[in-house]
């Protein structure tokens, strides 16, 4: 896999009062490596609207703003 985005580095206290340093990847773009396989490109239709799944629902990947980086702790 190739991830194309920015690396951040976060230092925080726990409630303990520990020092921590965690990294996290906030990734652009994620895909395949193509190191050792090939591949044919084509355009995909561009849609307006997010189509529901099988179940009825909305495409849950397809909402803006879900996942958003917080400054809160990792845990």
């Amino acid at each position: 896999m190739i991830v194309q985005g920015r690396l951040r580095q976060r230092s925080y206290e726990t409630k303990e009062g520990e020092k921590r340093t965690v990294y996290e990847v906030e990734a652009d773009e994620i895909g395949a490596s193509l190191r050792n396989a090939s591949t044919k490109v084509t355009r995909a239709a561009r849609t307006t609207a997010a189509k529901p799944a099988a179940g009825g629902e909305a495409d849950p990947w397809a909402r803006q703003g879900s996942g958003a980086y917080t400054d809160e702790p990792p845990f």
